[in-house]
């Protein structure tokens, strides 16, 4: 499958929508995408997977990638991931650097 990527700038944060699967061979675009980006300025980046179907490990490290170059007071905000997506963050660790979100109608 392939995976859709969106990337959308406001003034208060980042938002990039994902679809598709995040996979061994699609993650490159979404590194390619998140390396585009001028994250050391950037205090919240939002990443909305609700219509993602799929995230590998290679998703992961794109995430991880993008908190490590983010400054340390900045949030990582996944939106609408699936059971299976949340269920592997957590199960990571990775809720430590990312903070997961049912909905973006929950973000202002």
């Amino acid at each position: 499958m392939s995976l859709t990527i969106e990337s959308i700038s406001h003034p208060s944060h980042h938002l990039i929508n994902l679809s598709g699967e995040v996979d061994t061979k699609t993650a490159t675009s979404l590194m390619d995408a998140l390396a585009e980006l001028e994250l050391a300025g950037l205090l919240e980046l939002r990443i909305d997977m609700a219509d993602v179907a799929f995230l590998s490990s290679a998703g992961l490290r794109a995430l991880l990638f993008a908190k490590q170059k983010m400054p340390y007071e900045s949030r990582l905000v996944v939106i609408g991931a699936n059971t299976a997506i949340v269920e592997v963050i957590t199960k990571t660790g990775l809720t430590e650097a990312v903070t997961l979100v049912a909905d973006i109608s929950l973000l202002s």
